[in-house]
């Protein structure tokens, strides 16, 4: 496929469109001399049809992609984020943590219950304490009355409030004051997307901007991208009819073009690149992660194992980066990097690395 193709995923006014509001961004960064990243993460969908009902998709959730913008955007970088609809986003996440959700898991009754009831007992114990007015919550033990900023019962008329531990979370309260601090600063941009189609197109577009930064670029490609994929000029028009494929379906995918070697030697050819590398056989996961070094000239790539994603990773890098060919990866270390502890963040120590 040739690389116009790729932005055949968007139409030609979100292209001039996308294309401004990214060349804006850079500029002002540029002109503050600060780093910029672009951060891919989240799962591809592969849709089938043109007016698509069905799709192909992977499980990918997007946490590590979104704690990663967290880490760069606290080491002071500006961040693209190229950021799949639905998946975990930076701060947003911490959210859901909190209320004992999966990192791109909807908003369900049970976890609604948890962000405006609370806990029972603890609100029942809190009442019970209000209710025995204890000196140390009054305004003035004399003249009696609730100290409100000590302790106060903010529930509405009809009972409902946010949930007192969610109110009172070092860590939620944490990534809101960092956030905000962010938006204040102009140092996140979100470029949403959900096709494969339509990922390719901003992958290219997003690397031609941040081409402008030249060595102060970084490209850390988190997502999981689909690898085989049915292109626009073969997908059928209108829903698949299964009244017509009553013997079954048969689809014939081809494979999704290759982009991280035109990003290397056109799109963004003096930015850092970083690829990562999930297999399931721990066997041919340095193999793997050396063919895209010697395939796409990328200076780093983070491999993963499946069942222990979470807490390992293997980082294949050069020695010395001021020494860096990134054609051949013979002699390079492969170092493996794990959490020492479950609190720890794995994606910080990745980062720490990069």
């Amino acid at each position: 496929m040739a690389t116009t193709d790729l932005l055949e995923g968007l139409s030609p006014q979100e292209c001039t469109s996308l294309s401004a509001e990214l060349d804006s961004f850079v500029v002002l960064h540029t002109g503050m001399h600060r780093p910029v990243a672009l951060v891919s993460s989240g799962g591809t969908a592969v849709d089938l049809e043109l007016h698509a009902v069905r799709s192909l998709d992977n499980f990918s959730t997007g946490l590590r992609g979104a704690m990663s913008v967290e880490g760069l955007l606290r080491r002071g970088y500006a961040v693209i984020h190229l950021w799949r609809r639905g998946s975990a986003a930076p701060f947003a996440r911490v959210l859901a943590q909190q209320l004992g959700l999966a990192a791109n898991e909807a908003l369900d009754s049970h976890a609604l219950g948890r962000l405006l009831e609370g806990d029972e007992e603890e609100d029942s114990f809190v009442q019970e304490v209000l209710r025995k007015e204890d000196p140390w919550l009054m305004k003035n033990p004399i003249e009696g009355g609730v100290n409100p900023n000590i302790l106060s019962d903010d529930s509405s008329s009809d009972g409902l409030h946010i949930s007192r531990s969610l109110r009172h979370s070092t860590q939620l309260q944490k990534a809101l004051r960092e956030r905000k601090q962010i938006i204040q600063e102009n140092r996140l941009l979100t470029v949403p997307f959900r096709t494969v189609d339509e990922y390719l197109a901003k992958l290219q577009l997003c690397s031609k901007a941040i081409h402008q930064c030249h060595s102060l670029a970084l490209v850390y490609l988190a997502a999981a991208v689909s690898d085989f994929y049915i292109p626009l000029s073969e997908r059928s028009q209108h829903k698949i009819q299964s009244s017509e494929n009553s013997g079954g379906l048969t689809l014939q995918l081809k494979p999704v073009p290759k982009t991280i070697g035109l990003l290397r030697k056109e799109w963004a050819p003096s930015a850092f690149c970083v690829s990562f590398k999930l297999e399931t056989d721990h066997d041919i996961l340095r193999t793997k992660a050396e063919r895209a070094v010697q395939s796409y000239g990328v200076h780093m790539v983070i491999g993963n194992i499946l069942e222990t994603r979470y807490s390992t990773v293997w980082i294949l890098h050069p020695e010395d980066q001021r020494a860096l060919q990134p054609t051949n990866a013979n002699g390079w270390t492969f170092a493996e990097v794990s959490r020492s502890s479950p609190s720890e963040d794995l994606e910080e120590l990745i980062l720490d690395h990069v």
